[in-house]
């Protein structure tokens, strides 16, 4: 992606091309009908804009420094919209909150208001996108039959109104819902984990909003194109010196690709992953019809296999061996996998409560789903880099981490064999710093497989392997002691 950047165009690693950045007032100017502006872009000192996987829709604010009260004259009253365009010098991608050809953000709030001087203040200005807004003025009371790929585009356009593009997965069966007066994204996220992938076999879809539309889809799909070959990351990142020259000239384009700071915000859990059920669970299903009862196990080692990952094998296939639980015996010859009695889920399988329409068995998604998705963010890392416009949450980039070790010959790679390798943009956060004149972007990457498979293990290192001399004692005895 980074190679359709003109570095021609460019002076350095995170120029931006900001437009005017317009106040529209809710009331018409002078009552004619036209759109009332008020152009405020020499007062911004920052601009963010955020996207992320587990946000239904864009957000952003503005930081202001205001020596013309504007608050008052304009005024500013929390129910305006905000109008701009942000891209990067010499791409065709960006952000285009303006009138003419994209959809302005929402004003809904302003806080952080002080003094800067006697005659100056500050404060921020708080956006989201138009959709937010409605969803929290509308409910859906209504049901809807058939794909739930298609509803969802139902609830969007009828209900909430929205002229955004969409970029749907397709799914798979026939399904009927009555809502009980939701709002509208509680709507779509309750249908959301029901969803099926027509291509994958995956647990549940997710909802969210970028630059480009709004997005329903599986893990899978952001992997995955459909014939299950591994999607194409989008940018290669690595710590490594800035500022290189090349034959005379700065070398940009690794410029782009630099990381200026990284955190790895997490990188296992093990309680936690066994509290939610990642590694094994048991599902308790009722029929309330045939007043029966059911239970399903579920095992992360078997069920890995069935899905596709960030990290495949050479040829793009499923690998078996490098998930984020290796395969060891803990316990007497049981994995972690199979204490499924450790987390319980409960469900209902009641067939024909729709007549023909089909009804989603818990087990066959709710493990699944609840699995995939705590397995994703054992591994979460946060990189800083040159902010560009060319790249959106869901997105797929690769993260090479120098190996903290005594180079080796025989190590061409010097990176660190389980954290390098390809991560899902699962949020960021873009940065216009007035001041600096400087674009900065931080990621929040996330992975659910390694490069390089954990070792495995069929001996028993942990039974009778610790101190066993425990004993039993009374604390009343114990004080006759004293």
């Amino acid at each position: 992606m980074y190679k359709s950047i003109d570095p021609n165009i460019l002076e350095r690693a995170g120029s931006f091309k900001l437009s005017q950045l317009y106040l529209i007032s809710y009331a018409s100017a002078d009552g004619s009908g036209a759109l009332s502006r008020m152009n405020i872009r020499e007062l911004v000192r920052e601009i963010n804009i955020y996207e992320h996987l587990e946000n239904t829709t864009l957000s952003g604010n503005i930081v202001i420094t205001d020596a013309t009260n504007v608050l008052q004259n304009f005024p500013v009253t929390g129910y305006e919209r905000i109008e701009f365009k942000l891209e990067t010098p010499g791409l065709k991608t960006g952000y285009d909150f303006s009138v003419e050809s994209g959809y302005p953000m929402f004003v809904y709030a302003i806080d952080k208001r002080q003094q800067v001087n006697p005659r100056t203040q500050s404060y921020i200005i708080r956006f989201c996108s138009m959709e937010n807004i409605k969803n929290q003025q509308r409910r859906v009371s209504k049901s809807l039959s058939g794909s739930i790929d298609q509803m969802m585009i139902n609830i969007m356009r009828n209900d909430l109104k929205s002229k955004k593009n969409i970029i749907i997965e397709e799914t798979r069966n026939l399904h009927k819902y009555v809502f009980p007066r939701l709002k509208p994204f509680d709507a779509i996220k309750l249908i959301a984990k029901d969803a099926k992938s027509k291509s994958f076999e995956n647990g549940g879809f997710h909802f969210y909003e970028d630059a480009v539309g709004f997005h329903f889809k599986s893990y899978e799909s952001m992997f995955c194109i459909e014939n299950g070959k591994p999607r194409a990351a989008k940018a290669y990142y690595t710590p490594k010196v800035k500022n290189i020259r090349n034959g005379g000239n700065r070398n940009i384009l690794s410029d782009y690709q630099s990381v200026d700071d990284y955190k790895i915000i997490s990188q296992c859990n093990t309680l936690k992953n066994l509290q939610l059920g990642t590694y094994a669970s048991r599902m308790v299903s009722h029929d309330s019809f045939n007043k029966t009862f059911d239970e399903y196990d579920f095992n992360y080692l078997t069920d890995y296999p069935n899905h596709k990952h960030l990290e495949m094998d050479a040829n793009g296939g499923v690998r078996d061996d490098n998930g984020i639980l290796p395969l060891f015996n803990f316990e007497e010859g049981n994995t972690f996998g199979n204490f499924a009695e450790g987390t319980l889920h409960f469900g209902s399988n009641t067939r024909k409560i729709h007549n023909d329409f089909e009804f989603v068995s818990p087990q066959d998604i709710v493990q699944q789903r609840i699995s995939q998705k705590s397995a994703i963010s054992s591994l979460v890392i946060e990189i800083t880099i040159p902010g560009w416009t060319g790249i959106n949450v869901g997105q797929i980039v690769e993260f090479h981490l120098p190996k903290y070790a005594i180079s080796s010959k025989s190590d061409v790679k010097d990176t660190d064999p389980y954290i390098s390798g390809r991560y899902l943009v699962s949020g960021l956060r873009h940065q216009i710093s007035a001041d600096s004149k400087m674009h900065r972007m931080v990621l929040e990457l996330i992975k659910d497989s390694y490069n390089r498979a954990y070792t495995e293990e069929d001996q028993d290192l942990f039974t009778n392997n610790q101190n066993d001399t425990g004993d039993n004692f009374l604390q009343y005895e114990i004080d006759k002691l004293f």
